[in-house]
This record gives structure tokens, C-alpha cells and sequence, in this order.
């Protein structure tokens, strides 16, 4: 509004001159503009989120970089909480997380193929898995007891096959294939005294390595 101060003499009088018209559309339109703006940020956060969950639930990581940090203390209370506790161990590193299996339990003596032990143990944990992007590094580890058959010439080829099947068994139950790798130590990263068979034990395992993606 604007004020006029006029008399019909020529003196000014105090009154009120209503605004054009114009002013009054000009204030519409652009509160139309705000609405529409909110409207499609709107929309565009909607589908964003959509992209995402269809990401996790094909398996898959969504395209930012994520820390390990907060999905760390969920998944270490899933181990625990099941009955996995008992055969798989869990070490916290810096920004992993390693689950280690022995070699007993998954596996025939001097073979690589999954018992059904070992078959179950990893369906239990491919299905905690598959809801996280972590990349998964498969280590097969041995004692240091030589070994020669005609399909594993030294510990190098059994650990490298053990770590191959878990890797292949996992993929099998979901988990995409190029969150894997697998890789064979043979005896050389022992974790106690191959001198006595209590040691030798707790080195012929297979570990995998949880990282965050990226």
C-alpha cells in the first residue's frame, strides 16, 4: 500500500491508495516458483534413496564411499549373538574386521572341498554379508607340514584352492563377485609354534578380511 497526503484544495490530507494489481501477482507467481523448487528437490531425494536400497538389495554397494565404523558394532553383535560364535573367531583391526575359520571345520584333510560344515558356516555368514558393501579378502592359510598329492603339490596350492572355494561358495550364495579376492599364504603367516600339533591346528585356517569399499 502507499500513502497519499491530499486535500481536495491542494492540501495534503492523510489516505490510503491501494497497490496495483501488478505488485499483487508478481508476490503469487513467485511463491508458485518456491513451491515448485521444494517440490523437486523433493522428488529428486526420493529417488535418490530408491537408487540406493535397490543397490543394497541386488548386493551391491551404492556409489559413495561408506566407513566401516558404523556398521561395525551391528555386525560383530550378529556373530556374537549367533551360534557362529563357536566356530568363527573375530578380530577388530584398524578399519577391518577379520573372521577366522579352521581348516577343520571347513574342509576334508589335505583338500580343498567344503564340508557341510563348512558349507553352513558360510551360508550363515553370507547372509549377514550380503546386507553390507564391505570388500571381502579370502586368505588361506597351512601349517608347515609339507604336503604332495597329485592335485596339491605344496601348501601353496592348497591354500590358494581352499581360499578359491570359499570364494566361489560365496558367490554362490549371492555375494557379488567383485566384492572378492582370494589369496594363498601357505604356511608362512602362522599365527603360533608349528612345533606342537595344538599350534599346527590353529594356523590351517581360512580368514576373511572385511574392508570398507573404495
Amino acid at each position: 500500500m502507499s500513502i497519499d497526503r491530499r486535500r481536495s484544495g491542494g492540501d495534503l490530507i492523510d489516505g490510503v491508495v491501494p497497490e496495483d494489481d501488478h505488485d499483487t501477482w508478481a508476490v503469487s507467481y513467485i511463491d508458485l516458483l518456491l513451491l515448485m523448487v521444494t517440490l523437486f528437490v523433493l522428488l529428486l531425494s526420493y529417488q535418490q534413496e530408491e537408487i540406493k536400497q535397490a543397490a543394497i538389495e541386488q548386493g551391491e554397494a551404492p556409489l559413495v564411499s561408506q566407513e566401516l565404523e558404523p556398521d561395525n558394532a551391528a555386525f560383530l553383535d550378529q556373530v556374537y549373538m549367533s551360534h557362529l560364535k563357536d566356530r568363527v573367531t573375530v578380530v577388530e583391526e584398524k578399519n577391518a574386521i577379520k573372521l577366522a575359520m579352521n581348516g577343520s571345520i571347513l574342509f576334508f584333510p589335505a583338500d580343498a572341498e567344503l564340508s557341510r560344515s563348512g558349507e553352513q558356516v558360510l551360508d550363515e555368514l553370507a547372509v549377514m554379508l550380503k546386507k553390507r558393501p564391505w570388500h571381502i579378502l579370502v586368505e588361506g592359510h597351512t601349517d608347515n607340514q609339507s604336503i604332495s598329492t597329485p592335485r596339491y603339490q605344496s601348501n601353496w596350492e592348497l591354500s590358494s584352492a581352499r581360499a578359491t572355494s570359499v570364494t566361489r561358495h560365496l558367490i554362490g550364495r549371492g555375494i557379488a563377485a567383485k566384492r572378492l579376492s582370494a589369496i594363498g599364504y601357505a604356511d608362512t603367516r602362522p599365527l603360533a609354534s608349528n612345533n606342537l600339533e595344538k599350534g599346527r591346528k590353529q594356523n590351517r585356517r581360512v580368514a576373511l578380511v572385511l574392508k570398507p569399499p573404495g
